[in-house]
């Protein structure tokens, strides 16, 4: 074989060995990124229940509008009212993020199927409850803050909290 031919088949060689390190390296890049995007959106949602649940725990007028209305949250005042809305907002728009990153890929199972678990207690009919009286209170709660804030979210997330919702669930 020819000098120049050998040198040629080298090169073309050590190219190929380049172009499979770099196809690696970028590999690696692209699963890093991956793992990175996960994170951020996990720290993300994580967040905002930290943020709901530090409004509850720290607002005197959200407390007294979580505790003072009987029978129905319609009986509560217009200012309770207001702050229930925003209570179930705040978790809805939660609950909406971690649903569209499970859409997207982009959140821990784990996670969503954490989030799953808590609207499905939230939505589970009173009869399934036992003696929950605390869990029945935030049901009632949750179907009249969906009533009225339904709107506000995407179809997706609209089917997906109406089938939870859904007295024919399991």
């Amino acid at each position: 074989m020819p000098e120049k031919s050998r040198l040629a088949r080298i090169g073309e060689l050590l190219g190929l060995v380049g172009v499979m390190g770099s196809l690696i390296f970028v590999g690696l890049e692209v699963r890093q990124s991956a793992i990175a995007t996960r994170a951020a959106a996990d720290a993300t949602i994580a967040n905002s229940f930290l943020e709901v649940n530090q409004a509850m725990a720290t607002t005197p007028s959200l407390d007294r509008a979580l505790t003072g209305w009987r029978g129905s949250p319609d009986s509560a005042s217009a200012a309770d009212q207001v702050q229930l809305l925003g209570l179930w907002r705040g978790l809805f728009h939660a609950w909406s993020n971690a649903h569209r990153q499970h859409l997207n890929g982009t959140i821990d199972p784990a996670l969503f199927q954490s989030v799953s678990q808590e609207i499905a207690a939230y939505a589970a009919p009173s009869s399934a409850l036992g003696d929950s009286a605390d869990l029945a209170r935030r049901g009632a709660l949750m179907r009249w803050a969906w009533s009225r804030e339904r709107f506000l979210f995407n179809a997706d997330f609209q089917a997906f909290v109406d089938s939870m919702l859904s007295p024919a669930r399991p």
